[in-house]
Parts: C-alpha cells; sequence; structure tokens
C-alpha cells in the first residue's frame, strides 16, 4: 500500500511540475505585451496606456482634472521618446535624414499634445475631443514611418 502512496504522491509531485513549466511562458508573454523591445517601446506603451485612459473621458468635463494628469504623463513618455533613436534607424541607409524626420515628428507630436492641453485646461472638451483624433492619425503615420517593418 505504502508503494501505491509514494506513486501517487510522485505523480501529483510531476504534474504541479509540469503545469508550472507549461504556464511559464504564458505568464512571460502576457508581461511582453507591458513592455516593449526596446527602451523607446516601453515609452510609446506607456504613453498609449494613457492614451487610451484619455480617450474614454476626454469629452466629459467633469473629469478635466484627470485627463490633464494623463495628458502631462503622455507628454513626460514622448518627452524621453524624443530623446531616443527609433531601432529602424539602424536600417536607414541615410540615418541623418530618418533622424531628422523623426525629431520633426515628435516635434509635432508634442505640439498637438500642447494644443489638447491648452483646450482642456479652457474646458474645450469637444476641441479636445478633435485634437485627440488628430493624435490618433499622427500616431498611425508615425509608426508606419519609423517603427521596424
Amino acid at each position: 500500500m505504502s508503494e501505491l502512496r509514494m506513486r501517487k504522491f510522485w505523480l501529483m509531485a510531476f504534474a504541479i511540475v509540469m503545469s508550472f513549466a507549461i504556464c511559464a511562458p504564458l505568464v512571460r508573454a502576457a508581461d511582453d505585451k507591458e513592455k516593449g523591445a526596446t527602451p523607446l517601446e516601453d515609452e510609446m506603451i506607456a504613453a498609449n496606456k494613457a492614451l487610451k485612459t484619455l480617450k474614454t473621458q476626454i469629452t466629459d468635463a467633469s473629469k478635466n482634472q484627470l485627463s490633464l494628469q494623463l495628458i502631462q504623463e503622455m507628454q513626460q513618455h514622448f518627452l524621453a521618446a524624443k530623446r531616443m533613436e527609433p531601432a529602424r534607424a539602424k536600417k536607414e541607409t541615410d540615418k541623418a535624414k530618418f533622424l531628422a524626420d523623426y525629431h520633426k515628428a515628435m516635434i509635432n507630436l508634442m505640439s498637438e499634445m500642447l494644443k489638447l492641453e491648452s483646450a482642456v485646461v479652457d474646458n474645450k472638451n469637444d476641441e479636445a475631443a478633435a485634437i485627440l483624433k488628430n493624435l490618433g492619425k499622427i500616431k498611425s503615420d508615425g509608426h508606419e514611418k519609423f517603427q521596424e517593418e
């Protein structure tokens, strides 16, 4: 009888160890969605997280204080990203032009962020919503031009 118990014990132990081995890559994959391949991607992912929240509340003037906090958080991430170099720059034949274009795109992005902040401060939430839509276009254009394929 004790041999049967030992077999059950080892079978259970094996099952537990295997379940951890199977689940570990899944947990890592979930963590990777929050972390990019580069510091620049990390900054953009963090800014995008704030952007998603901001989109849900931008038209609600009662949440303007919270919106301003999200805008400032995004600005900090974009400012950090502005100082970084996209990974795609290494593959570009005219790296200097590519980086100058990236810098100009980030300046344009920061300019729009300041307009957005100003609209929220002035309680012009409809205007802020329009600026936020424009930020979506700037985002998609920037990703198309500067992200690695």
